[in-house]
């Protein structure tokens, strides 16, 4: 992607963020298998990182998504995988769809806390039997009056044990699979919501990946995002994000790793127009 003088400003300011408060303290927070992402998300947050284009009513930017892509790639040059996901987790995967489709309650409540890093957020759509089958998940929310009720599990969940509050796909109806499902935001200190454990990974372990249990946890009705039933749809759109974000981030740091594996010092890569030549 080519980017203008814009972009490359922001990424200059990124980079610089990067070398003073993430990358002295990498190996620091692999070895202990987390980092404080409340403390860095509030660094960011203070920025304007974690909002590039979410609503400026809200605290964010206002920007294009070219914008978050050029974010994406910068955090590539993070010397690991699991600091660069667990932001992407807040800026592009946990929060689309509440800045898309959210009403004024939970953006205020959620997206602008997020926004400023006060919050930290994670994704629930995984289960143990639903992985990229996302309609098959299990969880499920009943009607109670003004709320509903969840129970179920999430696997693999991203910021699990750190968490302020999850974007969570749920089905809230026995309808047809695709229109059966709802986004709701779960607040991750309700009662009923258990973390089982996190997960002792062989990579990325500076991000906290946790399995987390819901039983009988109440949430009003109005932490829905969007309507009722379309969920899926949301879930879907809020991939693409997701996706295109993954994308963005494997940029540089490829090319970082095929540098380090072929021993080729950092003076000898030219930046330019945002292309990286190895000569």
């Amino acid at each position: 992607m080519l980017y203008k003088q814009e972009h490359r400003e922001f990424m200059n300011s990124l980079s610089k963020f990067i070398k003073q408060e993430i990358t002295p303290f990498v190996d620091e927070w692999e070895d202990a298998g987390i980092f404080p992402a409340k403390e860095l998300f509030q660094k960011m947050g203070a920025q304007g990182f974690l909002g590039v284009c979410k609503p400026e009513e809200y605290g964010g930017m206002g920007l294009d998504y070219s914008f978050s892509l050029a974010m994406a790639e910068t955090l590539g040059e993070i010397p690991c995988g699991g600091v660069p996901m667990a932001i992407g987790v807040q800026t592009d995967m946990a929060t689309p769809a509440l800045a898309r489709f959210g009403s004024d309650y939970v953006k205020e409540n959620y997206l602008r806390p997020a926004i400023s890093g006060d919050y930290v957020a994670c994704i629930g759509v995984s289960e143990p039997s639903a992985g990229s089958d996302v309609a098959a998940i299990k969880s499920n929310a009943r009607s109670d009056g003004d709320d509903y009720v969840i129970n179920g599990q999430k696997m693999w969940i991203t910021n699990g044990t750190q968490a302020d509050f999850m974007c969570m796909l749920v089905n809230t109806s026995d309808g047809p699979i695709h229109s059966s499902k709802s986004l709701i935001i779960v607040p991750m200190d309700t009662p009923g919501i258990t973390v089982a454990k996190k997960l002792d990974k062989l990579g990325m372990r500076s991000s906290d990946t946790a399995q987390l249990y819901f039983e009988d946890v109440r949430v009003p009705k109005r932490n829905i995002i969007g309507e009722e039933g379309l969920g899926f749809t949301y879930q879907m759109l809020q991939f693409q994000e997701e996706r295109l974000w993954a994308a963005g981030n494997a940029l540089r740091s490829s090319i970082r790793l095929l540098m380090i594996q072929f021993h080729i010092p950092a003076r000898d890569r030219f930046l330019g127009n945002r292309f990286l030549i190895i000569r």
